[in-house]
């Protein structure tokens, strides 16, 4: 068989002087190339682990939420905590799904007899402690068109929004300064303490507000300044607590104050940033 006119000796050694090999071993992983002499090594502990996923049934719940975790690894472990301390290898072994009937901090993270041990995962699931879904709310300015939820219902209606913000109609989107919440209750309500359910997605420019006010009847009842609003930080639902230092209140007013624009570090810096809520909460 007659060899093609390109095929030739030069043609082949400059084609293999090119070429990388990759050799798999007991030991390790070896990356070496055909004309150096050096062996690398890649020891297996040092590949970590990709992070489990954290799926619950519902982040927020009137009765009770089913935790499940997920890792697709042979071998690994999936570990947990529900009291907010980090993960170690003697935290609980996740062996089946988990019931939860409290607001919860869930913490997990993989180990592996060969890997690196995952990343940690996090997620708070809260429970409902006072239904509110007959309160009157108005907000102040409008969310804007296509970000609009299902109006201020969506405040107060028990339904809580993921991270894919776009999909179905849970989150109120504001680019403002300032966004006003007024809440009317039918009688005196006792409340220590107010939560927001947020949205933190940097990446589409939303950030967490720069601070809150409750007030009562012209009075300040309840503040925050949160300082993490103009640092970097990942994806994440957020919920904010508000401390309430007057119990008893018939009508509430939460004023949020956005940042008035991105961070330096942001390419979207020196604009105003979204706001995204979808739930509030009191206890």
């Amino acid at each position: 068989m007659m060899k093609p006119k390109w095929f030739t000796m030069p043609v082949l050694r400059k084609l293999l002087n090119g070429i990388g090999l990759l050799l798999v071993g007991l030991g390790g992983v070896c990356l070496t190339s055909c004309q150096s002499k050096n062996v690398n090594f890649l020891k297996q502990d040092a590949i970590q682990l990709a992070p489990p996923r954290i799926i619950v049934d519902s982040s927020l719940f009137n009765q009770s939420a089913t935790l499940h975790v997920r890792l697709d690894e042979a071998d690994a472990e999936l570990r947990y905590t529900l009291d907010g301390n980090p993960v170690t290898t003697n935290a609980t072994l996740y062996t089946e799904p988990v019931v939860l009937d409290k607001t919860t901090p869930i913490r997990v993270k993989a180990f592996h007899p060969k890997f690196t041990a995952s990343e940690e995962q996090e997620l708070t699931v809260r429970k409902l402690e006072r239904d509110i879904s007959q309160a009157t709310v108005k907000v102040t300015p409008d969310p804007h068109a296509n970000y609009p939820g299902e109006g201020a219902k969506s405040l107060h209606d028990g339904l809580k929004g993921t991270t894919n913000f776009r999909q179905g109609k849970y989150w109120l989107g504001f680019q403002s300064e300032q966004i006003t919440v007024t809440m009317g209750f039918k009688e005196d309500t006792p409340i220590q303490k107010l939560i927001l359910g947020t949205l933190r997605d940097q990446g589409s420019w939303i950030f967490v507000p720069h601070s809150i006010t409750v007030g009562s009847n012209g009075i300040e009842v309840g503040s925050v300044v949160l300082d993490e609003s103009t640092k970097e930080g990942p994806k994440e639902l957020r919920f904010i607590d508000i401390p309430i230092e007057k119990e008893i209140n018939q009508e509430i007013t939460i004023t949020i104050n956005s940042l008035s624009e991105i961070p330096e570090w942001h390419p979207g810096k020196g604009t105003l940033p979204w706001f995204f809520i979808d739930e509030i909460m009191v206890e």
